[in-house]
């Protein structure tokens, strides 16, 4: 996966719409763009992608919007940033994108070997993070805490 702005307006939008969701209420693009500075038509684009994968879910009609559809402590970043990045590889030097084909310097070049782990854990790394976390880390503690807390209670 590739990591670039689209990743980042995708979290960023996450957040603003978990922030702002009071009780399972939708939550408007255009009200999102505005806080966020990011055009209405490329969240529709994000969220469309984030739609099809089931993260969010889309209400339509007077008082529609967006809300998630899955808990914040069951959005790992790593498949959001999958939903609009693609499954690109990090970097293109890895075993699975080498070879006698694609590389002339592949039978005598071992540094696609140190390209392959580092992209192994940015990969691990996203997909440890969950949007709770990143509300606890922003200073929202009650929407992450209070998720874990009900999943705990069920």
């Amino acid at each position: 996966m590739k990591i670039t702005t689209r990743a980042s307006y995708t979290v960023r939008a996450l957040l603003d719409l978990a922030q702002n969701s009071e009780n399972g209420r939708p939550v408007r693009l255009s009200d999102i763009s505005l806080r966020e500075g990011i055009s209405h038509a490329y969240l529709e684009q994000l969220f469309n992608q984030l739609k099809r994968v089931g993260v969010v879910k889309g209400k339509k009609g007077p008082g529609g919007g967006y809300v998630l559809s899955l808990p914040l402590g069951e959005i790992l970043m790593g498949n959001v940033i999958r939903a609009v990045e693609g499954d690109e590889k990090l970097f293109l030097c890895t075993e699975e994108t080498v070879g006698e084909d694609s590389c002339r310097r592949y039978s005598y070049c071992t540094t696609h070997h140190l390209w392959e782990r580092l992209s192994s854990r940015v990969h691990e790394f996203l997909n440890s993070i969950t949007l709770a976390d990143l509300l606890r880390d922003a200073g929202y503690p009650g929407k992450g805490e209070e998720r874990r807390n009900a999943e705990n209670l069920s």
